[in-house]
């Protein structure tokens, strides 16, 4: 009980954090009957898309994280959030193929979650979505690419795996005792606070790879390095594809062959069972230590 209610708390903590965010930089006022969404492309045109991301990460996900973990582990900081080098640095490597190699099937994922019923409320929190979306990558000198790169790649890849891996994943573990189900439930919560439904399966699976590279690598560098690289590939991907970005309809995603989809599922089988081997490795080497 006393777990569920820390993690409530850290949610809670989230959304506080968020509406302070929007009050402050709305001019200290906050009108009440107007949509959060409304709310957040206001500040896009007051603020400009950068310094927006910037800000809006930094209160709704960074902050709650570090306020959360300072509070309940203190004492135990760097253990809790596991601020370390892995055992093993192949850990890295393999990490990096799992990701490459579950492309296809979060793609195929992504096409299934495009013929889901979504509900007018959803398909509405999409619409602002892409709409910001859409001004991130449009860049207009290379210039813009470094600056998100550091706060659209690097800065959510710190904040989110603090928040939902150290903060939330832990925590979870250590209620339920079940890794398995503690890392889908916190992947399950990942996808939905993007408020981007019509991406949630495939963003579910990405909170997933990287919940387990967590919980096989006792390293939250590991998980940061792949959501870093994951967001940083999307952004040059954009960067070199900007006329096509803008003239395509990022609901479109096309559709993957079936033997690319079992090369992927075979694949990512593979690299999960030799990470799950360096974790037992690593587990070995410090009971002999």
């Amino acid at each position: 009980m006393k777990i569920f209610l820390r993690i409530i708390g850290l949610i809670l903590l989230a959304q506080l954090l968020s509406v302070l965010f929007l009050f402050i930089f709305n001019g200290f006022e906050l009108d009440l009957k107007a949509a959060t969404d409304e709310l957040s492309l206001d500040l896009v045109n007051k603020l400009g898309i950068d310094a927006y991301v910037l800000l809006s990460q930094i209160f709704s996900v960074l902050l709650p994280a570090v306020i959360f973990i300072i509070i309940f582990h203190f004492k135990s900081l760097k253990v809790w959030v596991k601020i370390k080098l892995p055992a093993d640095l192949t850990f890295f490597l393999y990490g990096l193929m799992l990701l490459f190699l579950a492309y296809p099937l979060i793609q195929f994922s992504a096409v299934i979650n495009q013929k889901l019923p979504l509900a007018d409320w959803f398909m509405q929190e999409n619409k602002i979505a892409e709409q910001i979306t859409l001004m991130i990558l449009d860049f207009k000198s290379p210039y813009e690419l470094i600056v998100r790169i550091l706060i659209v790649a690097l800065l959510p890849a710190i904040s989110e795996e603090l928040f939902f891996r150290a903060g939330m994943q832990n925590e979870i573990i250590k209620g339920i005792r079940n890794p398995d189900i503690a890392i889908i439930i916190a992947a399950i919560v990942f996808s939905a606070f993007h408020m981007q439904f019509d991406g949630f399966l495939p963003r579910f699976f990405l909170g997933l790879i990287m919940g387990y590279l967590y919980y096989w690598s006792s390293s939250i560098l590991v998980p940061i390095l792949i959501h870093f690289m994951n967001n940083l590939m999307l952004l040059i991907s954009a960067y070199y594809i900007q006329d096509g970005v803008k003239q395509t309809d990022l609901q479109q995603i096309p559709e993957i062959p079936l033997y690319i989809l079992l090369l992927s599922a075979i694949s990512v089988f593979i690299i999960r069972h030799k990470l799950i081997h360096l974790k037992e490795e690593s587990l070995d080497k410090n009971v002999i230590a």
